[in-house]
């Protein structure tokens, strides 16, 4: 397992390298076992074979390789990953330089009056991924099919060890700042992420409420329509062993060990940013002012599911319009990995269609 923190992106060994080769003539064979063992299992009771296959293609990528593997492996730009999918799925991709080395990934055509904004995942240690541009773009579809044309818009923030934290926060107030300043009225307005992407979204609104120094403050002139958090990494410190890490396509010990990449310089007065679960029980006051509702999911086989109920029962206490879903044998940003393999709307799980609910009925107003 990967422990330096400091080696540069991507800065894989010849060792290294051959591991990774080793690790792809391996897969075919263990997606074939997989099908063989884990099809009929009770957590894969409702999940197609292709669902089986991809959770399993995830998991051994996530359990085999370390961090630098993975960045060099999957570690093109944001904006290079969008504009290749773009082309290959027919979609329109503008890229918008905002400043503070950040961008503005616009999927779709711009508008003002429905806007969605992403924070995506990857332990802030890799770019977007295809199988979330996958699934955001199926919502857009799904949401236009309903009467409402919705931008949909992600924020290229750059990763660890190039940058710590602050300077993702930094840059997700520039997004957001950008925004309104381009004519986005909060009201209009919801803001989404996954995983890291959810803890930079938390990172936001705690922002807002205890400014960090050296970042601007936010002002908003109404809350924020809403605020979605898809299996939002609340916890980098203290994920040991979990009765999930067979199961989910992420373990607690890889997470702890990308954790300790993230925190990495970052000083102990700051790490409650970081560490939204361990926040006191008056933290999150005032955040009903922010954000007029808020929605959080985790999947019921998902090892980060423990400090999700923790951060969301913190937020609860402090808003009235907040709902909380487990997804029933769902792991870790279950909604996306209907995707890893193309657009098959046939695998699609239970949990997308009320996601899209939910999108819909904040815009429906």
């Amino acid at each position: 397992m990967e422990s330096s923190t400091t080696r540069e992106f991507g800065s894989v060994t010849l060792g290294e390298k051959i591991h990774i080769f080793g690790t792809a003539l391996r897969l075919p064979f263990i997606l074939t076992w997989s099908l063989a063992t884990k099809s009929f299992v009770p957590h894969n009771a409702k999940k197609h074979w292709k669902r089986v296959m991809a959770d399993t293609a995830v998991q051994t990528l996530t359990s085999t390789l370390n961090r630098v593997q993975f960045q060099y492996m999957f570690g093109d730009p944001t904006q290079v990953i969008a504009e290749k999918w773009g082309k290959r799925a027919g979609v329109p991709i503008e890229i918008e330089e905002i400043g503070e080395d950040a961008r503005l990934i616009w999927i779709g055509q711009k508008r003002t009056d429905r806007v969605i904004f992403y924070l995506h995942g990857g332990g802030f240690l890799m770019p977007l991924q295809e199988s979330s541009l996958g699934f955001w773009n199926y919502t857009q579809k799904e949401l236009k099919r309903r009467g409402q044309d919705v931008t949909f818009v992600a924020l290229q923030y750059t990763l660890v060890p190039n940058a710590v934290f602050p300077t993702q926060l930094r840059q997700a107030v520039r997004g957001l700042e950008h925004l309104l300043s381009s004519g986005v009225q909060p009201q209009n307005l919801q803001i989404t992420g996954d995983s890291a992407g959810g803890n930079l979204v938390i990172q936001l609104l705690s922002h807002i409420l205890h400014p960090v120094n050296d970042v601007p403050p936010v002002k908003l002139s109404a809350p924020i329509r809403g605020v979605y958090l898809m299996s939002p990494w609340t916890r980098l410190n203290g994920l040991n062993q979990s009765q999930y890490d067979s199961i989910d396509i992420i373990s607690g010990p890889v997470l702890m060990e990308w954790g300790k990449n993230v925190l990495h310089g970052v000083p102990d007065s700051q790490n409650i940013y970081l560490e939204p679960a361990n926040a006191s029980q008056t933290w999150f006051a005032g955040v009903d002012k922010l954000v007029s509702r808020v929605l959080t999911t985790a999947g019921g086989s998902e090892v980060l599911q423990d400090h999700i109920i923790e951060f969301n029962d913190l937020v609860k206490k402090h808003h009235n319009d907040t709902e909380f879903v487990i997804q029933e044998g769902g792991v870790h940003d279950d909604p996306f990995n209907d995707f890893v393999l193309g657009e098959d709307t046939s695998i699609l799980g239970d949990l997308t269609p009320i996601i899209i609910d939910w999108f819909f009925a904040g815009f429906d107003h």
